[in-house]
């Protein structure tokens, strides 16, 4: 039985007499007539030439590219290769075969000649050496001690800083700085001290000596039993000498230099110049304790130097033998003693002046301190009453000038009733810049 088709115009392929479009190519099928078949149906064949058609066209396209690329991948995989063999047979070419390097020759190593043993007993040779001299080493020489004046001070506190504890070095600085009167020397002046002999640690005994002493001797036996039975262990150690006047007090827990001036009715002045190598920082002299800045570093144990209190005075009654063995009180007396400032001190224009004495008694309920002082380059004289160990010199009292005035004082015990004077102290002196206009 025949039936009708349409054949595409483009790809010639049979589709159903309804078809709109062809099932292979998708050509259109609109204006196409079905046409009868006068054979048995085919069966319809899948390939066709993909050079025919748009869709032909587009798949020749990419045939080609992939054509081209599969072409260049097998190009550079036989590039890879090449280089790969090539590598390969330069590296067997360059090492030879174990036959070869069997036959290639080897460096031997030198011969070294061992020693020759020679039969026999050894023979010692004795050679000598010289010891070498030590290098010698330059001596250092120690320069002078040297010190600027600075306000409040004085000779003999300069001389102190410089390490000196005996005033005998005095008439040799005077000549060395051309001073020709001690308490004339001026604020910012130079003074040059010369440095004392090095002295043995006072704090040393005398255990250290005797044992270098065994040492030195150790090449002699003999000079070492001797050395051992010249070292006593319980010999007394150096004290250090003090001034007279002076004590050692021991930094007791706790204490500090208030608590010490106040003990020794002393002041900071003082302390800092009996003890030179102590360091008192920011400290205002003028003022008892320093001031609020003064500082004074202080450890326990620390031995400092102190003004030695004065003993009471008992007199020593005479026997005249109708003494009875009832013991009889001991009279005592006040009498001050003048402390500070110094002997020929030296005060700047405008600074405190404070004087101190100790005393070998208690003050009576009718006795007050009389203190008298005396400007000697003027003759003015000035007195004031108080019950205290010291008295601040008003300003008034200092000169009106700006020359330095040399003044003169002593501290008395005056009774209030009778108006005598019972006991006085020894008369010293201080100098005083002045800081007025300069005088006609």
């Amino acid at each position: 039985m025949s039936e009708a088709f349409k054949v595409c115009p483009i790809c010639e392929t049979r589709n159903q007499p309804q078809a709109v479009l062809c099932a292979t190519c998708g050509t259109t099928l609109t204006n196409v007539a079905p046409q009868p078949s006068s054979r048995p149906a085919e069966p319809t064949e899948t390939t066709y030439d993909y050079r025919l058609g748009e869709s032909d066209l587009a798949e020749e396209s990419l045939n080609r590219a992939g054509r081209i690329m599969s072409v260049l991948l097998i190009l550079l995989i036989i590039a890879i290769v090449a280089v790969v063999a090539n590598q390969a047979l330069s590296t067997r070419t360059s090492e030879p075969s174990a036959a070869e390097a069997a036959r290639l020759p080897t460096a031997k190593p030198p011969h070294i000649a061992g020693p020759t043993v020679t039969h026999g007993p050894p023979t010692a040779t004795y050679t000598s050496s010289p010891i070498p001299a030590p290098p010698p080493t330059d001596t250092v020489t120690p320069s002078p001690c040297i010190r600027r004046v600075a306000a409040g001070d004085s000779l003999i506190a300069i001389v102190s800083r410089c390490g000196h504890r005996n005033l005998a070095i005095l008439p040799t600085v005077m000549e060395l700085n051309g001073i020709t009167d001690e308490t004339r020397i001026q604020i910012g002046q130079e003074i040059i001290v010369p440095l004392p002999s090095p002295t043995r640690d006072p704090a040393e005994s005398e255990a250290p000596a005797a044992e270098s002493e065994i040492d030195s001797a150790s090449a002699d036996p003999g000079a070492a039993r001797v050395a051992l039975l010249a070292f006593d262990p319980f010999a007394p150690t150096l004290t250090p000498t003090l001034l007279p006047g002076l004590m050692w007090h021991t930094v007791q827990p706790n204490e500090n230099m208030i608590v010490i001036a106040i003990q020794y009715e002393s002041n900071a002045k003082t302390l800092s110049d009996l003890n030179p190598e102590i360091e008192f920082s920011l400290c205002e002299f003028g003022l008892a304790y320093g001031g609020p800045e003064c500082t004074v570093p202080l450890r326990q144990g620390q031995l400092m130097r102190v003004p030695a209190p004065t003993p009471t005075i008992t007199p020593i009654p005479t026997a005249s033998g109708s003494e009875t063995p009832t013991p009889m009180p001991t009279a005592t007396f006040n009498a001050p003693i003048a402390q500070s400032p110094p002997d020929g001190a030296f005060f700047a224009p405008r600074e405190q002046v404070t004087l101190r004495w100790v005393a070998t008694g208690r003050l009576s309920s009718n006795d007050v301190y009389r203190v008298a002082l005396i400007d000697t380059d003027t003759g003015d004289s000035y007195d004031a009453e108080t019950g205290e160990l010291f008295f601040i010199v008003p300003s008034e009292w200092g000169p009106n000038d700006e020359n330095s005035h040399h003044y003169s004082w002593q501290v008395s015990v005056l009774n209030k009733i009778t108006g005598g004077i019972l006991h006085s102290s020894q008369a010293r002196g201080f100098v005083w810049q002045g800081a007025g206009q300069p005088s006609s």
